[in-house]
């Protein structure tokens, strides 16, 4: 994005500028920020649909859906033997309940509640990084987003060629040894945080993640990047007394009816709980995250794969070239992406 520019004219002969000269103020360009109330039209406006926008009223709500929702909504629900009765009691749901009231502020979330509720694992992250080394999303008028937690990928994983030839769709830190190609976000809030906020800062992140899922999928065949699936994860949860809503998201392009953009983003609603209102209520949200991460983790496994083998074998992109596609809702991740105390 561009960077504060200044404009400015020589003084007089005596270093003095004249006061009457406009010219000596200094122009700022103005980026609109998701707290701002006009960030939502901002981004509607280029394409980027928060959950439930459509380009027209006509739209209906299964037309906005990624065409694999049902194969995410299973992948989500699948149990997991860490959250099971004999392994999640109630003094567990007892101590998250505690920490999630005593939450005073949006960081107490991040430290003492999140980690409660996404659990333990190894998968590269990292929290609160600015998202300054993207090409910008809309027209440059937008800040750099700031996700408060985003999975990715090492970036030693990803061919180094591949990787410089779309790193700003990919690599979304200048400090490159950041995970990069994240495709699951989380934002946090605390008691007195706006959820309206949440939720736009959500779908920019997805939006930002989508983009690059898309421009690696491209690389691997641009004829079938784009297949109405999504492969990008972004979520939303309020802490501290009185709230514990946790919200799921996916984000995927379609190809947009505009002459002046290529591709559209919309925001989809699959899954959300209230978390303090019971133990069952927490397990199925604490298992649809938990889940939600780990096939999001895999979604960027097989396709760095196949960008790896098409850059190793130098073999011009034909139609032939394989993508990957959505893993089978019935599968778990291997134990080498997820700690055993984490399934």
């Amino acid at each position: 994005m561009s960077s504060d520019q200044s404009l400015k004219t020589k003084g007089s002969d005596e270093g003095v500028s004249s006061k009457s000269s406009s010219s000596s103020k200094i122009a700022k360009i103005k980026k609109t920020a998701s707290y701002d109330p006009a960030f939502a039209q901002h981004i509607l406006d280029h394409g980027i649909y928060l959950n439930g926008y459509g380009p027209g009223e006509e739209s209906e709500e299964d037309d906005m859906r990624p065409s694999n929702f049902d194969d995410i909504d299973a992948k989500l629900r699948k149990p997991r033997p860490s959250l099971s009765p004999s392994r999640f009691q109630r003094k567990d749901f007892r101590n998250f309940t505690r920490e999630n009231i005593a939450a005073l502020s949006e960081s107490d979330v991040a430290r003492t509640v999140f980690p409660a509720i996404i659990g333990r694992k190894k998968i590269p992250c990292s929290s609160n990084i600015e998202f300054n080394n993207l090409a910008p999303l809309t027209d440059g008028g937008l800040s750099s987003c700031r996700p408060d937690y985003y999975e990715g990928s090492r970036p030693a994983d990803l061919n180094k060629l591949v990787r410089n030839e779309i790193e700003k769709h990919i690599v979304p830190s200048s400090d490159t040894s950041r995970p990069c190609l994240p495709n699951f976000f989380a934002e946090l809030k605390g008691p007195d945080g706006n959820t309206a906020v949440a939720q736009r800062q959500a779908c920019y992140d997805g939006a930002l993640g989508a983009r690059g899922i898309h421009k690696l999928r491209a690389y691997v065949n641009e004829k079938t990047a784009l297949d109405g699936n999504a492969y990008s994860v972004t979520t939303t949860y309020s802490g501290g007394s009185g709230s514990g809503h946790l919200t799921i998201y996916t984000m995927h392009p379609t190809a947009s009816k505009e002459p002046d953009r290529e591709l559209d983003y919309r925001m989809t609603r699959v899954r959300s709980f209230a978390l303090m209102d019971s133990i069952d209520t927490f397990r199925a949200g604490a298992t649809a995250i938990r889940n939600a991460h780990e096939w999001a983790q895999e979604q960027r496994a097989d396709l760095i794969q196949a960008a790896n083998d098409l850059a190793s074998s130098a073999v011009p992109q034909t139609e032939s070239q394989p993508l990957p596609i959505l893993v089978d809702s019935d599968s778990l991740p291997t134990s080498d992406s997820v700690d055993e105390t984490h399934r």
